[in-house]
Parts: structure tokens; C-alpha cells; sequence
């Protein structure tokens, strides 16, 4: 147990990393609590005994630790004002107001301006649809050389996406031979695997054989299917991280990279589906790779009434108050959104 000067001093200690990332010595402490140095010193080696914050190498200052940052959004946190941006939330507000804006591509921009407003990485997360498999493939002719592929799933799920074939590949009986082919190979996979059953498909000598010069044409069915496979989430901000002083190492880089990629950070969110707002510290997300990491995520509901998820990635020295504000306002407006 920790006293009440101990937790504001571990307060200061987290805001004043956050903002610098430089290690927090005892004399900024001191002048802000008006206590003397000895007494923020012996406060701050009882904190570093409990392991709130650690002493660095390279000076006496000190920084949090994983511990440190949970106990500062379970609790200290709370004691503060919230951190209110009044232009973020106008310009939040601004995605979802026009009426012609297609709701994936509200929820994309919305999306990238959090990334942008906050700095780090943010994702939007869709409903769990992993389990559904492939029923059938759809194809209708628009305009010259526009097409909808209509993707249905077997639990009635339907998704489209428009597809562009250049002239020579406009013959529609082709087309047709085509979407009757992934009909046939594609039915009855399961959404998860769809992306290495496709690769399948382009692997298969006799398919590729059979197919020959319809090539082009399945290579742009494919490339339409893999991004079908992949709106269940969109990512935006990724190299934000770079900028990040944790993640200046390039290999440190790399593996975060990789667990975004591997939809490693997906499992996490899909874990706090159930909660209101989750906020995943360090080595609380179980992956090797995102241990320097923070992760807050906040559900919305979308017009069909299934759970998704809005979610801001950084460091864990995250500006927490500022980015928990923000996701809670967002997910609130994509909600309202999704009831118009």
C-alpha cells in the first residue's frame, strides 16, 4: 500500500514522462508537491520497491513501469479533469455529418483523423464474422467497366465492393466463367482462411493452367476478395509508432510491425469486446511484441446491432486522458451514425 503523496508523486512521474520522455527526477517533484527532495527521493524508492517506476541507467531520474501506468488509469487518473478538445470533437463531428459520405468510408476517415489527432496508431474493428463461411460470389454489371462484387457469407452477412476490369476483360461470359470458378473453389471456407485458400488458387498449376489467359482477371477478383477478407478492420497510422522514441530501434519496429500484420493486435482487441473501455498496458496484451505498447479500445454498435471496436495504439507512455476522451467521443458519434 502506497500513500497519498506516494500516488501523486507516481501521478507527476507519468505526466511528466509523458509529455518529455525523458526520465523524472526528484527536484520537479519537490518544487510541485512543496516537499523536500530527501522526502521525494524516499517516496520514490518505495515506489521503485513496489515497481511503479524504475531508475534508469543513464541518470538518477526515474520512469514508470506497467504497474505504475494501471494504477494511474484505475485510479489517479480519475482525479483529473478530463482533458475536453473542443476542435478534435468539431472535427469528429465533421466526418459524419455529410449525408453523401458512404459509412465505411466515415468510419476509414474518422479513423485516419484519430491517428492524426492523437498521434499514435488507430484501429476500427469490425464485427467478428471469422467463423462465417463463403456461400456465395455475386457479380453486377454498372457502368462500362464497373462492377459490384457481392460477397454473401452463410449466416446472411453480405458485403460488396465495386471492381474495375480494364476493356479487353469486359466480356461478360468471361466474368461469368470466372465468378463460377471461385464459386466452386471459395464455398464453404471459412472467412479466416479465405486469404491462403485464394493463395491456393493462384499455387494450383492445373487452375492455372485452365484458367491461362483469364489471368488478369482473377488476378483483380482476388485482389478485390483479399480486401473483402480484410474489412473487418482497418488500420491507420501504423508508422506513427516510428516516430515514437520506443520504437526508434529498427528491429523493435519490425516486430511491431509483424504483430500488426499477423492480426496478433486483432486478438487483443477481440478480448475486450465485452468491456466499455479497455485499456491493455504493456504485458497485460500477452504478445512479446507489444509489450512497450498501450492499447485503448471502445466498442460502438453498428445499424445491424453487432459490437465493434474503435482502438488508438501507442506507447505505453500514452497520453491516456487525452486519448480515452477521444476514442469514448468517437465510438459515441459512429453510434449515432449507424442509427440515422
Amino acid at each position: 500500500m502506497i500513500s497519498n503523496r506516494q500516488k501523486e508523486t507516481l501521478k507527476i512521474i507519468i505526466e511528466e514522462y509523458v509529455k518529455t520522455a525523458e526520465p523524472v527526477g526528484s527536484k520537479s517533484i519537490s518544487d510541485r508537491l512543496n516537499v523536500s527532495s530527501a522526502t521525494v527521493r524516499n517516496d520514490m524508492a518505495i515506489l521503485e520497491r513496489e515497481g511503479y517506476i524504475d531508475k534508469t541507467h543513464s541518470s538518477s531520474g526515474r520512469v514508470p513501469l506497467d504497474k505504475g501506468y494501471k494504477l494511474y488509469v484505475e485510479e489517479l487518473m480519475k482525479e483529473s479533469e478530463e482533458v475536453f478538445e473542443e476542435k478534435s470533437f468539431e472535427l469528429i463531428d465533421n466526418v459524419f455529418a455529410s449525408a453523401i459520405v458512404e459509412r465505411e468510408d466515415a468510419i476509414k476517415k474518422a479513423c485516419a483523423l484519430l491517428s492524426e489527432i492523437t498521434s499514435y496508431t488507430s484501429l476500427a474493428l469490425g464485427p467478428d464474422n471469422s467463423l462465417d463461411t463463403l456461400s456465395e460470389i455475386e457479380l453486377v454489371p454498372l457502368r462500362g467497366k464497373n462492377y459490384l462484387m457481392i460477397v454473401i457469407t452463410d449466416s446472411g452477412h453480405i458485403e460488396s465492393k465495386n471492381v474495375t476490369f480494364e476493356e479487353e476483360e469486359t466480356n461478360i461470359e468471361e466474368l461469368k466463367n470466372v465468378v463460377s470458378i471461385l464459386n466452386e473453389v471459395l464455398k464453404g471456407t471459412p472467412l479466416s482462411e479465405v486469404s491462403y485458400r485464394l493463395k491456393y488458387i493462384t499455387d494450383n498449376k492445373l487452375i492455372q493452367e485452365f484458367m491461362n489467359y483469364r489471368q488478369n482477371i482473377i488476378d483483380n477478383f482476388i485482389n478485390a476478395f483479399m480486401q473483402f477478407a480484410e474489412t473487418n478492420y482497418y488500420i491507420s497510422g501504423s508508422s506513427n509508432m516510428l516516430v515514437q522514441p520506443e520504437f526508434q530501434d529498427s528491429m523493435k519496429f519490425k516486430k511491431l510491425l509483424d504483430a500488426f500484420e499477423k492480426r496478433e493486435l486483432i486478438k487483443v482487441i477481440k478480448s475486450a469486446r465485452n468491456q466499455n473501455v479497455s485499456i491493455k498496458i504493456g504485458s497485460e496484451t500477452g504478445i512479446d511484441a507489444l509489450d512497450d505498447t498501450a492499447i485503448v479500445t471502445v466498442p460502438y454498435v453498428n445499424d445491424k446491432g453487432e459490437k465493434c471496436e474503435i482502438a488508438v495504439i501507442g506507447p505505453t507512455r500514452m497520453n491516456y486522458k487525452k486519448v480515452i476522451t477521444l476514442v469514448k467521443y468517437l465510438a459515441k458519434d459512429i453510434t449515432k451514425y449507424y442509427k440515422k
